[in-house]
């Protein structure tokens, strides 16, 4: 499961990053300059920057495939260049999918590191094109806008015949249920071309164009018309479930959200679709005015994820577990079972300080290093891992989510003028609408540190920054929130708007 749990949009609590920042979708998409060189995707290479194929000898065909690379994997990736992985696509009459991922996004790593470069997906080198976009590089803003991700990652499958999203899967998956995703937008690319979908299949591809143009009611209705017509034991069923109930949410029916989480919740399988679904159920128990249907909620997620995480542990991702965990214990607060949420946070930290000592490289360490600061920071305890993640600034120097992670932790940990540092590190390093997140972290620095006009400054740059993006990446709920907080700076709580 994605960093949604941190930006997750309930009736009202929107935090701009996780709900696609308001842009439309673009009616054309440029060829993209070329990026600066970055950490990839997948595998954890650093790749130089994305540069046009040589020029080939008069007379000589041209392959447009050929700047994709296999990574770590069997699956060959182009990274931030759809104009190439679309001409590669249409090139070959294949269907092109994309990974929209952010280097801050654990289950972005998570799911590059453990599910996109597993064996069994083989065969689906010969039968797609794959890209991996980078949502944060100001130079893929068209492409969002016109994919906008409804939390991180978010993957679909394009047709290259009018470039129409044939599936979308939001969060982590199993091997099996990504396979499965790849296989609904295969048959809704073939469709194209004359060949039939099942019921459940057309109502599915329905519902995710119109998730991705934010028509969220009528997504909700034809979400329930494919779990409806499906058989039960559709593979895709768990996460069509989760993406219903997404819906419901965005377009603020309580009710409805209430009602389907009630029906669905056992119906969600035993991967991480069920901690998305209990999730998203809980923000419609906290949207609900029946507190007896609260309780009623809230009881059904910790019976659900306590199943999950005691039965299925072993079958999840350890990135999917502590997820599930985590989303445990916020259900167990909400019932005020404080001890029984603070040992499902003891449990979470255990697993997690394992898996990054037994990570093999640095770049996978760093996958675990927002769950662990959120969690040691949970148990009051943040400082104990300022020594991890002060080894991953020094073994990532090219990296902006360290450095960003330790002046979190430090300021969680009462520490300012130490944090100060790091985050003006993850400043320099940063780009995009995270920058500018960045940049506000240092305003809750100084903040904290009593320099007014130090913060005033910090929230400065930061409304800059956002104002500054490329109008396809602009969010006006953020650069509204932005600027708020800046109006707020050296203000009283109750006076400042």
């Amino acid at each position: 499961m994605s960093l949604r749990l941190a930006f997750a949009c309930f009736f009202g609590a929107v935090l701009p990053s996780a709900c696609g920042g308001g842009a439309s979708p673009a009616a054309a998409v440029e060829t993209p300059p070329a990026a600066a060189a970055s950490t990839t995707a997948h595998g954890g290479a650093v790749m130089p920057p994305t540069t046009a194929a040589p020029t080939p000898a008069a007379g000589a065909a041209v392959d447009p495939c050929e700047l994709a690379r296999r990574e770590g994997g069997k699956l060959r990736w182009f990274h931030d260049d759809y104009a190439g992985a679309m001409a590669c696509a249409r090139s070959r009459s294949l269907p092109l999918a994309i990974d929209m991922w952010a280097p801050w996004c654990h289950t972005c790593l998570s799911m590059q590191a453990y599910v996109l470069t597993d064996d069994r997906l083989a065969d689906y080198e010969r039968r797609f094109v794959f890209l991996a976009l980078d949502t944060d590089r100001e130079h893929n803003a068209a492409v969002v806008a016109k994919f906008p991700p409804a939390a991180w990652p978010t993957f679909f499958v394009v047709s290259p015949v009018d470039e129409s999203i044939q599936a979308r899967f939001v969060g982590a998956a199993t091997v099996e249920q990504f396979a499965r995703f790849l296989d609904d937008g295969e048959r809704g690319h073939m469709a194209q071309g004359g060949a039939a979908l099942p019921t459940w299949d057309e109502a599915a591809r329905r519902r995710d164009r119109a998730s991705a143009g934010k028509q969220w009611t009528d997504a909700a209705a034809a979400y329930a018309e494919a779990v409806s017509a499906a058989p039960a034991d559709w593979p895709r069923g768990p996460d069509v479930r989760v993406s219903w109930l997404a819906a419901l949410v965005r377009a603020g029916d309580v009710a409805g959200c209430t009602s389907v989480a009630q029906a669905q919740i056992d119906a969600t399988g035993s991967s991480a679709s069920a901690t998305d679904f209990s999730l998203h159920a809980l923000g419609c128990a906290d949207a609900s005015p029946d507190a007896t249907a609260q309780t009623h909620l809230r009881d059904a997620v910790v019976a659900r994820l306590d199943a999950l995480t005691r039965e299925h542990a072993e079958a999840l991702t350890v990135d999917d577990l502590s997820d599930a965990l985590l989303v445990l214990r916020q259900a167990l607060d909400k019932l005020g079972r404080g001890e029984l949420a603070k040992r499902a946070a003891t449990r979470q930290r255990t697993v997690l300080d394992d898996a990054a000592a037994k990570a093999g490289t640095p770049r996978l360490a760093m996958t675990y290093n927002w769950p662990r600061a959120e969690v040691y920071a949970y148990l009051g305890i943040p400082g104990e891992l300022v020594p991890a993640l002060e080894q991953s600034v020094k073994d990532l120097p090219d990296e902006y989510d360290p450095p960003y992670r330790l002046a979190w932790v430090l300021l969680q940990a009462g520490e300012p003028a130490r944090a100060r540092g790091h985050i003006e590190q993850a400043i320099a390093k940063a780009y995009g609408p995270r920058k500018a997140r960045a940049q506000g972290m240092l305003a809750d620095i100084e903040h904290a540190a009593g320099d007014i006009e130090a913060e005033r400054a910090a929230r400065a740059a930061a409304v800059a920054t956002l104002e500054g993006l490329p109008i396809d990446a602009r969010s006006p709920e953020a650069i509204a929130k932005a600027k708020a907080d800046l109006d707020a700076v050296g203000k009283p709580a109750a006076v400042a708007k």
